[in-house]
């Protein structure tokens, strides 16, 4: 492959000044300064005289047949969603009370076995988690309103 610098041409298809080899004092080309033009004068209009009589305001009512937003519908997985996070926020609270009165009975009743501890120890750790799900489910079908109302 040849050096263009050496063999004195440019690609044609790029500026030679952004060439390889290039020297201002040899390669410039003598340029014609820009054309002045004159630029257009502005053009006044006189702004259209209006009539002074004030006009009537009257109520628009749309055609029958224009575009009109259609009725929202009911949606039955977003009634779903919503009883769901009930059914979550509620087990979680009734599960919460289940566990102050097995507490109780454990502590008060002599019959109380490992399975018993270790079935409040998991109702312990389920209820809170319950009711957390059933308010992030509620949050996430209100972010889902909001964004079809958009």
């Amino acid at each position: 492959m040849t050096d263009i610098s050496s063999s004195g041409r440019f690609d044609p298809r790029f500026n030679p000044a952004f060439q390889p080899g290039y020297d201002p004092s040899v390669h410039a080309r003598p340029s014609a300064p820009p054309e002045r033009t004159a630029v257009p004068e502005l053009v006044e209009h006189p702004m259209p005289v209006m009539d002074a009589e004030p006009s009537a305001f009257r109520t628009v009512h749309p055609d029958p047949g224009e575009d009109q937003p259609a009725p929202r519908r009911f949606d039955p997985y977003l009634a779903g969603l919503w009883a769901l996070s009930l059914v979550f926020v509620a087990a979680g609270l009734l599960t919460i009370r289940y566990i102050a009165d097995r507490m109780d009975r454990l502590n008060t009743t002599a019959g109380t076995t490992a399975f018993d501890y270790n079935l409040v120890l998991v109702y312990t750790i389920a209820a809170p988690l319950l009711v957390i799900l059933g308010l992030a489910t509620a949050t996430a079908t209100l972010f889902l309103l909001a964004s079809r109302r958009r």
